[in-house]
């Protein structure tokens, strides 16, 4: 292929974006007449049974037929030097382009079985899937044709205009001769002869499936805020507003309808709307559940995670709500890396372990998981690697009858063991998911070791997805997700939260009425107080479901976790009115949050020296900040960190009466040092 071919190819494949692109956003204002053109529905292609193109050119003076007006659209847009020299829309056809490769190379039989004929690597084109992007974007378009055409037939524009996916993805731009020749050329200069066969076969998959592609990559960026992408489909809308009044749009209401679509937040509405149609449920989770179970081998039996893990799965994942935006950031993540640790970042309280957990589920339990803890005394490194390596041997059969002894002294036996499991993958993925590396105890590591002595280097297909909270922590090469960026989308999580909990209670739709407020306006009320903090709204919404409320109106609820605190902390001295009992029943609390494992409350009030029944009455003041585990005889642990900082203020210290420092000594005196520790 010439360079002139090859520029020509780039400028039909970014025109043939630039309409796919700006097409949902033309259907949505048009086909939804009466409300905002970015919320609308937009499932439907046609109005009233006529079609998007045939709407617009009925306006349009001359009455041009709808085909024409498709033409000369496709035409002046695909040739608009904005759109050439716009590096977002060339990078996401380019991404798209890396996408189908990728698929090809590990989720296609068919290839998988004609490579080996032809004695052929499907490593090889996964190799050149990786580098796809940035080949694309170094292809020099000054020598290009603009005289030549895309190549869209007639009965394709119509589909290009719908929102209908089906429609949709019958769109070409490109022969798949035109693919051939960029595929052959891109494989040359990478050193790359491909067979015959081979091309073909790419390329066809390439012809059919781009559209598809294309539209994935910007959905996916779309359900994360639309960062990289938003303001390139701004731009491609506003670019064809102007060729729509050029050919001679006259229709006011039509152009007011495609002008509401104004803004990047309402564009990625559309994407994300967009796709909610087209997988035809609202669990907005289905579709990157689907994509996140590409990566894993689903017919394998998956094993049981330790008990723990499933209780605190089990309890995390209660009432989840949204977060979409995250699994997608963690599916790309995935899809675009060979291998590496992806970090979710965010303040305490937040939902990282609600994340984390629900991403075990996503990925039918077929992955690693481990859930530190320091109030259920898991935050030490040798728990982690007799875990993980444990789960590893189990899932793939490695030949280790027991866990060599020196297993959990360091990383080296779990790194051997990475470089099995890497070698059995057969194109899938392990993803390990580990939460909370904040509460590890790093004192019982060796000096200058990564947390958990996670591995510097990783072999292929091996995934480490962690959360942690926004501290330093001595950490591999990795990719941060910083949660605490995603306010509006957080938000957005919050209030549906809300709503839905709302929904479920109806003594939380009494204190409502009760207090003569519209839904609407305590689910903004709440929200706004919470600061996007599901922790917050765990526990005030329970206390409203509860009772505990009754005599509290919505302006007093209080702001933010460590206000919520404060307010129960209030409240409960206001109980006790003896400041010796209160300072007695206190202690014991504060015991609690020495603990290294969870403990009963006989062994508790051996330890503080009180009445059982005085020290089980603490424990039901505080119920739901602890953690129960059991029935007969429970253990209790601090459900939350969050909660035992707040207890470690220096004015909420002051205010209890009790010494901290007397406690820590009673501890370091007595026998029972296995239970408690030092923070």
């Amino acid at each position: 292929m010439s360079l002139v071919d090859l520029a020509n190819t780039k400028v039909r494949v970014i025109g043939c974006s630039a309409i796919m692109g700006v097409a949902p956003m033309i259907a949505s204002a048009i086909a939804n007449p009466g409300v905002t053109a970015a919320l609308g529905a937009i499932a439907n292609p046609t109005v009233g049974g006529i079609s998007i193109l045939a709407t617009i050119a009925a306006s349009i003076a001359g009455n041009i037929a709808a085909n024409d007006l498709g033409n000369r659209m496709t035409e002046k847009l695909a040739k608009n030097p904005n759109i050439l020299d716009n590096h977002d829309l060339t990078k996401a056809a380019g991404e798209a382009i890396g996408y189908i490769l990728r698929e090809v190379a590990t989720n296609s039989p068919k290839f998988t079985a004609l490579a080996l004929s032809k004695n052929f690597s499907t490593r090889d084109l996964d190799k050149l899937a990786q580098k796809t992007p940035k080949y694309w974007l170094d292809i020099n378009t000054s020598t290009a044709d603009l005289s030549r055409g895309l190549q869209i037939s007639e009965e394709q524009l119509t589909g290009i205009f719908s929102a209908d996916a089906e429609e949709f993805d019958r769109v070409t731009g490109l022969t798949p001769a035109d693919w051939a020749t960029f595929l052959g050329e891109f494989a040359a200069t990478e050193g790359k002869s491909l067979d015959a066969e081979i091309v073909e076969f790419v390329a066809n998959k390439l012809y059919t499936t781009f559209p598809k592609a294309y539209r994935e990559v910007l959905k996916l960026d779309a359900a994360k805020g639309g960062e990289k992408f938003a303001a390139m489909l701004l731009n491609l809308h506003q670019i064809a507003l102007t060729e729509l009044r050029d050919l001679g749009l006259q229709n006011g209401e039509i152009l007011q309808k495609l002008e509401a679509v104004a803004t990047q937040q309402q564009i990625c509405q559309v994407m994300v709307k967009l796709e909610a149609i087209e997988i035809g449920i609202r669990d907005d989770l289905a579709q990157i559940q689907n994509l996140l179970e590409r990566f894993v081998d689903t017919s394998a039996p998956r094993l049981p995670l330790p008990y723990e893990c499933e209780t605190i799965i089990a309890d995390r994942t209660q009432d989840f709500t949204g977060r979409r935006f995250v699994f997608a950031a963690i599916a790309e993540f995935l899809q675009n890396n060979r291998k590496g640790y992806f970090v979710l970042e965010a303040d305490p309280g937040v939902g990282k372990s609600s994340i984390m957990a629900k991403l075990v589920l996503l990925l039918k339990r077929r992955c690693v998981a481990h859930f530190n803890s320091q109030s259920q005394g898991i935050a030490r490194a040798e728990q982690f690697l007799e875990n993980a390596c444990t789960q590893l041997i189990r899932r793939y059969q490695l030949n280790y009858p027991q866990l060599p002894e020196n297993a959990t002294r360091d990383g080296n036996f779990l790194s051997r063991l990475l470089g099995e499991v890497s070698a059995k993958l057969g194109g899938k993925k392990l993803i390990i998911v580990v939460d909370a590396l904040d509460e590890v105890d790093l004192s019982l590591q060796g000096r200058g070791s990564n947390v958990l002595y996670l591995p510097d280097a990783l072999p292929d297909n091996v995934y480490f997805i962690v959360s942690k909270q926004p501290k330093t922590l001595p950490l591999p090469n990795h990719q941060v997700f910083d949660l605490m960026q995603y306010s509006a989308e957080s938000l957005a999580d919050v209030k549906v939260y809300i709503d839905k909990r709302t929904g479920n209670s109806a003594s939380i739709q009494s204190w409502i009425n009760r207090q003569n407020l519209q839904r609407e306006l305590f689910v903004a009320a709440v929200a706004e107080k919470s600061q996007n903090n599901f922790m917050y709204l765990r526990y005030v919404l329970n206390d409203i479901d509860s009772g505990k409320y009754s005599d509290v109106n919505l302006q007093d609820l209080p702001r933010e976790l460590e206000g919520y605190y404060d307010k129960h902390w209030a409240r409960m001295e206001m109980a006790v009115k003896d400041k010796e009992l209160r300072r007695r029943k206190l202690k014991v609390i504060y015991l609690l949050t020495k603990t290294r494992k969870p403990v009963c409350c006989d062994i508790l009030a051996d330890f503080a020296e009180e009445d059982a029944l005085d020290v089980q009455e603490v424990l039901d003041d505080w119920e739901q900040f602890l953690r129960r585990s059991g029935d007969v005889s429970p253990d209790y642990s601090i459900y939350h960190a969050s909660f035992q900082r707040f207890l470690h203020r220096i004015d909420v210290v002051q205010k209890a009466g009790v010494s901290l420092r007397d406690i820590e000594t009673a501890i370091s005196d007595n026998l029972w040092e296995d239970l408690y520790g030092d923070e």
